[in-house]
């Protein structure tokens, strides 16, 4: 999924960014999904692709429409990568996680 670290090797980022998206104390960690998503793809070159069954990653499959079209795919991206770390997680219902 991503490249830039060796074969059973960690990346400190990575872990850093995972251990406070999985923390329960985290008040955000939608936030921290993101930094860690965004850091794949920048800082590993992730290539993400849409997860089947996901209906956002369904969505941004699509059509930008009135987005501008490298934002559309960033969003897409960004999105595709969270999904491929944390499948199937979405904030809580109050808003804060």
């Amino acid at each position: 999924m991503s490249i830039g670290v060796g074969e059973g090797q960690e990346c400190g980022r990575c872990a850093e960014l995972e251990a406070r998206f999985r923390d329960p104390a985290t008040p955000n960690p939608g936030a921290f999904l993101y930094g860690w998503a965004t850091h794949h793809l920048d800082d590993h070159g992730a290539d993400p692709k849409p997860r089947a069954g996901c209906e956002q990653c369904a969505k941004y499959a699509g059509s930008s429409g009135a987005v501008h079209t490298k934002v559309w795919q960033r969003w897409a991206l960004t999105h595709y990568m969270s999904c491929a770390l944390a499948p199937g997680w979405s904030p809580s219902p109050n808003g804060s996680a």
